[in-house]
């Protein structure tokens, strides 16, 4: 049987957060060791760092779209599509052709999650915070009508770099869809494009925006 692969970053005080609009992670001792007797960690987290899923009322109310406690085991545990677009230049952005081309050779069906792998990993350089890989507006139209699950990415947005919140059209377009967001993917490196099974779970933090996950993939056989 092959084994999984784990496509999650490790958080820390360092790991590197979207500027200008998310914080960074803070550690706190509750309790040590050597005062308490048992170690207990107090975390100063936002629910949009790391690798993370964006639920529908990230951007969306709460009484009309989910929330992240509110995705299901059926979509934790499927099937998708890794996609290789990792030869991009930096800043710019996946046409709908070019993953079309992917897309149909991977077999990429409704219900899939599709993952973007932009030569990406979590560093406090310009090329990772300022200028990675997004897809454009009809790559993501492109998604919706294909009726894709979840769309992955390895960059800290699915959207455009420095691109208000307006111009977030990678978020409007699938999230109204009930289209969900995976972005700060990692360890795509040595990950072949293809077929793969998939397990992501999301933390259910109640009625909330989002969280991070865990994010597994195994190639099909």
């Amino acid at each position: 049987m092959s084994e999984w692969i784990d496509l999650t970053q490790t958080l820390a005080e360092e790991s590197p957060t979207l500027p200008p609009l998310h914080p960074k992670p803070e550690y706190e001792d509750y309790a040590t060791l050597e005062s308490d007797a048992y170690n207990s960690t107090i975390l100063h987290i936002e629910t949009h760092c790391g690798t993370h899923m964006d639920a529908p009322t990230h951007f969306l109310p709460k009484d009309d779209y989910r929330t992240i406690d509110e995705i299901t085991v059926d979509e934790m545990v499927t099937e998708g599509v890794v996609c290789d677009f990792s030869h991009k230049e930096p800043n710019s952005g996946v046409s709908r052709a070019e993953l079309e081309e992917q897309a149909e050779r991977y077999d990429l069906s409704a219900g899939d999650y599709l993952i973007f792998d932009c030569g990406m990993t979590p560093t406090d350089d310009d090329r990772y915070l300022r200028n990675f890989v997004y897809p454009k507006r009809d790559a993501a139209e492109y998604m919706v009508e294909t009726g894709i699950a979840c769309f992955a990415i390895d960059a800290l947005s699915a959207d455009k770099p420095g691109a208000s919140l307006e111009e977030h059209h990678v978020h409007h377009t699938l999230l109204p869809e009930d289209i969900l967001i995976i972005e700060g993917v990692d360890n795509l490196g040595g990950v072949e494009p293809g077929r793969y099974d998939v397990i992501c779970t999301p933390i259910p933090y109640e009625n909330r925006d989002g969280s991070q996950v865990r994010l597994l993939v195994r190639p099909q056989a």
